[in-house]
């Protein structure tokens, strides 16, 4: 079949059905029925030759043409969008996009009081849905249209993404207000004695804290294991563990703050998306505002 006689709208449905693994959700995700669905992949099998995706139980699994396929069917796709959305004036009081946004439990909880009550007065139809990924998974998700903004730290740098630098924090250690080491400046020794609460948002591999430490040949006894401070704290208040944290979190307890017996560099957070994205007009409008609202609360911390 010659590419003019295709019907581009059988990519759109491919990108679903990869993107679901799942006729019944990409039916869903589609607002079409799942008939619809087998008939749009039908055609384009035809088009193509190639089954495209094979049924595993309930999972459709792509075929090696399909995996080959689907990053320049999704570029295309976000561009078209991108060109659409250029020609439309975007209005905020009247939108109702659902915005996907990555981002781990201290930003959210400095960040999202504050964009919360702003995206109720400028644009209430606006939501967001809010979770961390891992890492490693954000920039293929950012490609992909799965998400549509992500806060995370520098190593997250990648060449088809952008950023913009939201704060810089420093690492402290937390302590309950009578512990015994509460009250005097903490020695790398006594620093190094304490039962340590980790946090990371990996489940396994060095924290940043723990990195630091170890290119200076020291390492943490650390029986507990988390991967949110939000719970650490709770775990710190109640006991003598200590834990290894951003400033800008300790500042929120009734916690002992000592700075930390050895060096490790200042954290910096960095708001990314796909330059993809970068036409969208309300993905822009919600990075703007998450940049202005850092700039008022997550800033906000002894430097």
């Amino acid at each position: 079949m010659r590419f003019e006689q295709l019907d581009l709208n059988l990519f759109q449905v491919f990108d679903v059905i990869y993107r679901e693994g799942n006729l019944t959700r990409a039916a869903e995700a589609l607002s079409i029925t799942q008939p619809a669905v087998s008939n749009a992949l039908a055609r384009l099998r035809d088009s193509l030759d190639d089954p495209l995706f094979q049924r595993s139980g309930r999972v459709m699994l792509p075929t090696p043409v399909a995996q080959n396929m689907i990053g320049p069917v999704r570029q295309a796709l976000r561009q078209l969008q991108s060109s659409v959305m250029d020609r439309e004036i975007f209005d905020p009081a009247a939108s109702e996009r659902v915005l996907q946004l990555s981002l781990g439990d201290i930003t959210a909880s400095m960040l999202l009081p504050d964009l919360m009550r702003q995206l109720k007065a400028a644009a209430p139809g606006i939501r967001l849905r809010c979770f961390q990924l891992e890492r490693g998974q954000i920039a293929a998700e950012l490609a992909a249209g799965r998400l549509d903004l992500a806060i995370d730290i520098a190593q997250l740098s990648a060449p088809m993404l952008n950023s913009v630098e939201l704060s810089r924090d420093r690492y402290v250690c937390l302590l309950r207000r009578r512990h015994p080491l509460a009250h005097s400046p903490l020695r790398l020794d006594e620093y190094l004695a304490l039962d340590h609460v980790t946090v990371s948002s990996r489940r396994r591999g060095a924290s940043y804290v723990d990195m630091a430490l170890n290119r200076a040949g020291h390492r943490l006894s650390a029986p507990l294991r988390l991967q949110n401070y939000q719970t650490a704290i709770h775990v710190v208040l109640n006991s003598d563990m200590a834990l290894s944290a951003p400033l800008s979190l300790a500042q929120r307890y009734e916690v002992a703050t000592k700075e930390l017996p050895f060096e490790i560099e200042p954290l910096d957070s960095l708001l990314f998306w796909h330059r993809n994205a970068d036409g969208d007009p309300a993905i822009a409008w919600l990075r703007d505002l998450i940049v202005r609202t850092a700039s008022i609360g997550l800033s906000q911390v002894a430097r």
